[in-house]
């Protein structure tokens, strides 16, 4: 009889539970949600995640803000969303650097992004560009790679900081080509700061997205050498791929929403296929192709397996470089 009563608890038990969870479903949202931006205002990842609010304020006739918190290669972002409610009304845009390899670069992270957060959308990709100064004297990638194998370590390449895509991309170029190259990190401003140096000659060359470069080439104020992806750019017709000129170079660059794990299936499935949807509006459209950015419809379950693989990949980047703080 004990054994009939207990099973029976469990029963009305999971019955409950899944009447929670249908009604989560239904009523979701019931106030407004946050989109939370480990970059500040006006950054490229602020404009995009902007744009996203103001669509699924609309879809989910719900008000929905994005709030910047930028430092410390996102991590102060992450651990502020992974302290609140596992409920859907905080979400973290998130980027490769965040869930793949922040958990490499930190010794003492203070969470582990493929355990604390839970998939809900991919959003976008971005290609890199690599370009130099024109005061270098170099107009393609094998000049640059003849010049910096005559005289390695002589040249020097800008990055938005230690860890940041701009160094880790670069470092990869040097891997594959061979050549030696002297890192430079500029703070302050980040990208911008350092692609200004970049134009005076000082640091006199970068890999980084093209958004920030495509005005600056087309004046004549960089010289684009290569471009990651399958094919050119449309705003970059005259600058190879890297697979043109015989160089393995696939450089992730993507974009996500996630939540806090233990956020109920139902509020992120919902999220999900909003997210899915917003990517084929004509507002969302134009923002991405303003920013020289892919499109990725997806499940919430890619975006862990995008994390593993890309953690998997450059940890052992990471690692060799020994850059781990």
């Amino acid at each position: 009889m004990n054994h009939r009563r207990a099973a029976l608890v469990l029963i009305l038990s999971a019955a409950a539970s899944l009447a929670a969870t249908a009604a989560s479903a239904q009523t979701y949202p019931t106030k407004s949600i946050k989109i939370v931006v480990p970059q500040p205002a006006g950054s490229g990842p602020d404009t995009l995640a902007r744009t996203l609010a103001d669509i699924l304020g609309k879809s989910l006739n719900q008000s929905v803000v994005v709030e910047n918190r930028p430092g410390a290669n996102g991590t102060l972002a992450a651990n502020y969303v992974i302290s609140q409610p596992a409920d859907g009304y905080t979400l973290f845009l998130a980027g490769v650097s965040n869930m793949s390899w922040n958990s490499h670069l930190y010794k003492t992270l203070g969470h582990q992004p493929a355990k604390d957060f839970t998939g809900v959308a991919a959003l976008a990709n971005t290609p890199f560009v690599t370009a130099v100064a024109p005061s270098l004297g170099v107009k393609t990638l094998p000049e640059l790679i003849k010049m910096a194998k005559a005289e390695p370590g002589r040249i020097s390449y800008a990055s938005a900081g230690i860890g940041n895509s701009t160094h880790l991309a670069t470092e990869l170029l040097k891997a594959r080509t061979g050549i030696q190259m002297q890192h430079v990190p500029i703070s302050g401003a980040g990208g911008p700061t350092a692609v200004t140096s970049v134009m005076a000659g000082d640091t006199p060359v970068i890999t980084t997205v093209p958004v920030g470069l495509v005005p600056q080439i087309k004046a004549g104020k960089l010289i684009g050498l290569a471009v990651t992806g399958e094919r050119r750019l449309a705003q970059l017709p005259d600058v190879p791929t890297f697979k043109e000129l015989g160089i393995d170079l696939d450089i992730p660059g993507w974009y996500s929403i996630v939540a806090r794990t233990a956020t109920p299936g139902s509020v992120v499935a919902r999220l999900n296929a909003e997210i899915n949807k917003a990517l084929e509006t004509p507002e969302m459209k134009e923002r991405l192709a303003g920013q020289m950015l892919t499109a990725i419809k997806s499940t919430p379950a890619d975006v862990l397996t995008m994390t593993k693989r890309d953690s998997d990949v450059w940890g052992p980047i990471i690692e060799r470089l020994g850059i781990a703080q």
